[in-house]
Order: structure tokens, then sequence, then C-alpha cells
């Protein structure tokens, strides 16, 4: 068993103060500052201005928070290895549940997010960005979001789609030039009232990453967007049609990305079916029916603990979309808890130690089906 610190905290003011503040905070942590770092020269002046243009454009307000991390830690904007790693991991279970399939009638989403537990942040923090909507969710590389809700009732959530895509080696080299999963979500949370919005941002985006991402709204709207080497795809479900839930795990589901990406690993196909034959046979779902569903250990189950493989299950969510309120289990360890975070209320900063179980697979896993 190891340990995992967990930081909460709340950011606000413009994006130059919100990266000047996270700066500050790095400073305690001269390693975590240089492992922020690349070297100069990293990137050629024509990169540069592309990179500088499409963020400015897909997640504006971006470089400015980049600029006051940099000034903070004493380094340059374009330094920020956040470039490197987004300008082009991880793996999950996703699930959005309509009100029809709910006992309160609410909208809510069921999210396990695996990584490795020494490369995670471990931060879950509220975001107010002048000029744009409020959100919460989890941090990737600091700027990023690996899934939240804001303010008017948008959440965003995603699991990849076949092999991780990124820059490092034993990654899926990205086929076309874009974005990485989490400068994509961060855009979506702050910029898009609802899933109609949403798609039409991620229609004219340029993503990188291959990716599942999940939408809900509270206007009982939810949809699976699926995009892989450039190709998109779409599934929107509603209080009309005849299915009334949607989920993703990490091979393509849609025909569309299929027929370029027909394997999938066997884990992937696992838990896939594994929430399908729950859902089929659930209705009035509760909060505490979803928690256990997360919780539930693979291959019976969602959760694992292969943290060195790059698979463990770093946090359990589930989000009432409807009320903006997110319950989080860190971990996948019942024991270590259930921490409850409304949207409307102030989040306050606090640290926990948390236990996290190292496991390793006993089959082979990468294995394709």
């Amino acid at each position: 068993m190891e340990k995992a610190k967990i930081n909460i905290f709340e950011l606000s003011g413009t994006n130059y103060e919100i990266g000047y503040h996270l700066g500050k905070m790095a400073i305690n942590y001269p390693q975590f500052v240089e492992m922020q770092k690349c070297p100069k020269g990293t990137f050629t002046d024509e990169q540069a201005k592309e990179m500088t243009q499409m963020f400015d454009k897909y997640c504006p307000g971006l470089n400015e928070e980049l600029e006051g991390f940099a000034e903070a830690i004493g380094a340059t904007r374009l330094q920020m290895i956040y470039y490197a790693m987004t300008y082009l991991t991880p793996g999950c279970s996703l699930l959005a549940v309509l009100p029809n399939l709910t006992a309160n009638g609410h909208v809510m989403v069921a999210r396990n997010y695996e990584f490795s537990h020494k490369m995670e942040d471990f931060c879950f923090c509220k975001t107010k960005v002048a000029g744009k909507y409020v959100h919460m969710g989890g941090s990737v590389m600091q700027f990023g979001r690996s899934e939240g809700i804001n303010e008017c009732g948008l959440m965003v959530g995603q699991t990849s789609c076949g092999m991780p895509v990124g820059n490092m080696e034993m990654m899926r080299k990205p086929a076309i030039t874009g974005l990485q999963f989490w400068a994509v979500i961060r855009s979506l949370l702050e910029n898009c009232k609802d899933v109609d919005e949403a798609l039409q941002s991620l229609m004219d985006m340029p993503i990188a990453y291959n990716i599942n991402l999940i939408l809900a709204d509270k206007n009982g709207r939810a949809a699976l967007f699926e995009t892989l080497d450039g190709r998109k795809a779409v599934q929107k479900i509603d209080g009309t049609t005849k299915k009334q839930y949607i989920h993703s795990t990490n091979h393509a589901h849609l025909p569309e990305i299929m027929e370029i990406e027909p394997l999938a690993m066997e884990h992937s196909v696992c838990r896939y079916e594994y929430i399908k034959e729950y859902m089929d046979e659930s209705n009035q779902l509760n909060d505490n029916d979803l928690k256990e569903l997360l919780l539930s250990k693979y291959p019976t189950g969602l959760c694992c603990h292969w943290y060195d493989e790059f698979f463990g299950t770093v946090k359990s969510m589930v989000f009432d979309v409807t009320l903006g309120k997110v319950d989080i289990c860190w971990g996948g360890i019942a024991a270590n808890g259930w921490k409850t975070y409304f949207l409307d209320e102030e989040l306050q900063e606090e640290n926990l130690m948390v236990n996290i179980e190292v496991e390793h697979p006993t089959f082979d896993f990468s294995r394709l089906v």
C-alpha cells in the first residue's frame, strides 16, 4: 500500500493571475518546477507561432495563463512542457444516465479515471477565470482538465480511444496537428453552456488525441463524441430516444470510427460489456448504485490498481449534473471515503492523504481482441 497527497483548491482572476498564482504555489517544490520546463529552442519559430495561434483560437486565455506561470518560476512561456505534451496516457470508464433511469430524475454521470500514481496531479479545483464559465474538476499538468462540470450544467469527461497519443516514446504518434484531450476539455468547460454548443465547438477543433468524450447537460441531453486520427463521429441521446444511457471505455464504439480501428484491448471490451449488462438490467439508479459500480473490481467490475502499467484507478467520481454536485473517492478504495463538492459553494483549500493499492495484472495487459 502506498500513499498519495491530494490537493483541493480554488482559482480565480484573469488567466495571467491564475497562472502566476499556480507558479507561486509551485516554487515551493523545486523538483516539480524543473519538470515543467523544456530546454530552450525546443520549438522552431514557425512551430511557436502556430501553437500560440491555435491556443488563442481554441483555448483562449491559456497562453496568458502559461505566461503568468512561467514568470512566477523564472522561465519563458515557450519553455513550458505543457506545450510539448499538449500540441499535438490514460484510460477510463465513463457512463452518462438520463433522468428516466435515475431515482431522483436527475442527469447522472459515473467515471473512473485510470493513470499512473507517479505522474498524476492528484488535484481537484474550482476555476473562475474572468469572463468565462466557472467550472470544477480534476487537473492534468496543472493547466488542463481531465473532466469537470461548469456553472451552466455542462459535464465533460473522456476515455482514450485506442492507444494513447502523444509526443513520447511508446505512444501512438499524432496523425494530425492538434490538441491533447486535457486542453479540449478545459476549453469546452470554460466556453460552452450545453451539449449542443460543445459539439459545435468539437467539430471545429483540431484534435490530435484519439478520444471518446461523453457530454451531458442538466437539460437531459447526452452525447458520445469520438475522434481518431482526425475523423469524428457523434451519437446523441435525450428524453425522446430509446436509449437512455451512453457509455465508453478505451476503444472505438461508433461505426464510423470502428471501421478504421476495429481492434481493442481485452480489458477495455470487458469493462464496456460489464457496464452494458449492468445498465440493461437497471432502473431507478441512485448515487450509491453508481458508486458500487465504479468500485467493483476488474474483471467483474471497473476498478483497477495497475498503476505501474499506467492503468490504476486514480479517482472514482459520481456527478449529479442537475444539482452541480461531484462525489469523489480517491484511489478507487472505499476505505478512502467519498468527498462531496458543490459547484455553487466555495471550495475550501485542503490537503488529504489517501491510500493507493498497487497491484499488477495477471494477464497480457495489451492483448488485442
